[in-house]
């Protein structure tokens, strides 16, 4: 079995779209993301990061994220993964402190990576992105982002660890980088409202009865482990049988997880979740 490439999984994550389409109009400010050279020593810098710290799918993004700043020119790592604590209890935590170059301006950076499936049965249209296993939706995460993550900045528990970097939060801009693959349900077509990239749509989602229907037999199949959901499925070079993966299946939904797939046929290759609710 052959894995794929930390490098392959960093430029998947550099090849992630934002969320949100330019000139989207929100309170939140989008975050530009730096063109990033991919060098030696970057590589280096990625292959340190095979650790149990960043098994975990989020942590992962971060360190690329991270890395991604280091090698940028435009922008400066000030600090990461700042805990704010007082009496010993978190109030919580800012994902990046970076300074801008080119606006010499300091700037509060919070760090999203999603995988969402779009279900019509909720009423609004952000409540609809929701996780395969049913257990965040992109209207929870801004609520989130929104009400917690960002005004943390202004705590003055939090100016106490600025003072100490020589910051202010007054002078701290504060922008999002929301990375995100969404996937739609089988035969059916969003319309475009503005308030989604289209540009993240990555593919289909299937209830397992539904898969089962598809005449696939004959076609090679993937299931990544989560720390390769960012990996372009093309690069991909190991394959199994479709009874295979339906083993695979039914271990993952007796956890109630649901798998990404990708599937390998004659001519193309496909991304699709299978969920088990």
């Amino acid at each position: 079995m052959t894995e794929p490439s930390i490098l392959n999984q960093f430029q998947g994550f550099l090849d992630t779209q934002d969320i949100f389409p330019k000139n989207h109009n929100t309170d939140i400010t989008t975050f530009e993301f730096p063109e990033v050279d991919i060098t030696n020593n970057l590589i280096a810098d990625l292959e340190k990061l095979d650790h149990p710290r960043n098994s975990v799918l989020g942590k992962r993004m971060e360190s690329f994220f991270e890395i991604a700043i280091k090698y940028s020119s435009r922008y400066e790592l000030i600090d990461s993964n700042i805990q704010i604590i007082h009496n010993k209890q978190t109030l919580g935590e800012l994902d990046f402190l970076i300074f801008d170059k080119h606006n010499s301006t300091p700037l509060h950076i919070e760090l999203v990576y999603k995988l969402y499936v779009y279900d019509q049965t909720f009423p609004s249209e952000n409540q609809r992105w929701i996780g395969p296993n049913r257990r965040d939706s992109f209207s929870m995460k801004l609520e989130k982002l929104k009400s917690k993550q960002f005004p943390l900045l202004y705590k003055p528990e939090t100016s106490i660890y600025l003072n100490k970097l020589g910051l202010v939060s007054e002078e701290i801009k504060q922008q999002l980088c929301f990375k995100a693959q969404l996937f739609i349900p089988k035969n059916n077509k969003l319309d475009d409202r503005g308030n989604i990239n289209p540009e993240c749509y990555s593919g289909k989602w299937f209830k397992f009865k539904d898969f089962l229907k598809m005449n696939w037999q004959e076609n090679l199949f993937h299931s990544p482990k989560k720390k390769n959901w960012s990996c372009d499925p093309g690069k991909n070079s190991d394959w199994m049988s479709q009874e295979e993966l339906l083993q695979n299946i039914e271990f993952l939904f007796k956890e109630n997880k649901a798998p990404l797939v990708w599937m390998k046929t004659k001519s193309s290759i496909h991304s699709f979740f299978i969920v088990w609710w």
